[in-house]
């Protein structure tokens, strides 16, 4: 059981138990180590047989790949995060976040969330909803953008305030023509180049206009 006397605790989501300091308007989020070694969530992506979409596994991250998902999530625009360290033991990675508000409209917010992180929807067939976004040289897969990881920043804006993120390897890239189509607009629009999906006849054949 965590307890504290100064902070009060929030409801305690699938990675870590968050703590909110009311003096200073932020929260504290407590990642823990667990026994196995795993420490947050990431997921995998396979190829399902016959070519029909792909598969999506959840699984217990690692600390590096947890510590990259944040720094990931920060640089791209989502709710700015803070990797505040180890605790003395070694049980939890503690990171620190401003004390957000809920969404207004979830659906809105959603959306406008996700444009701060220049994400693109991915057309790929999968088993849940899923974007794609450019960063650091390479293209990383979103998802579990639930009402949980939506709220609004201090000074109203939504933000993102956590997901599930995972790097998409170039070779599943090129299995498939609508993940190469979301990574090429991710990276257009993470560099200012013109988008695929904001031109309305880029999938249009030359015959047809």
């Amino acid at each position: 059981m965590l307890c504290s006397k100064t902070l009060v605790p929030l409801k305690t989501g699938a990675e870590a138990s968050p703590f909110m300091d009311r003096q200073w308007e932020v929260v504290y989020k407590l990642f823990p180590l667990h026994a196995t070694g795993g420490l947050g969530k990431t997921f995998e992506i396979e190829r399902m047989e016959a070519g029909d979409g792909f598969e999506m596994t959840v699984r217990d991250a690692i600390l590096a790949e947890t510590m990259e998902k944040l720094m990931i999530l920060h640089d791209a625009g989502a709710h700015p995060t803070e990797i505040v360290g180890i605790d003395d033991q070694g049980d939890y990675l503690v990171v620190k976040q401003p004390l957000a508000q809920p969404f207004v409209d979830l659906e809105e917010d959603r959306l406008v969330a996700i444009e701060r992180v220049k994400a693109v929807p991915c057309k790929a067939r999968f088993r849940r909803n899923v974007w794609v976004l450019w960063m650091h040289g390479q293209a990383w897969i979103m998802s579990d953008l639930h009402p949980g990881n939506i709220m609004r920043e201090p000074n109203g804006q939504p933000c993102i305030i956590d997901a599930l993120l995972a790097p998409l390897p170039p070779g599943v890239i090129e299995t498939d023509r609508f993940l190469r189509e979301a990574v090429d607009d991710a990276r257009a629009w993470r560099e200012g180049r013109p988008r695929r999906a904001s031109d309305p006849f880029a999938l249009v054949s030359d015959d047809d206009l």
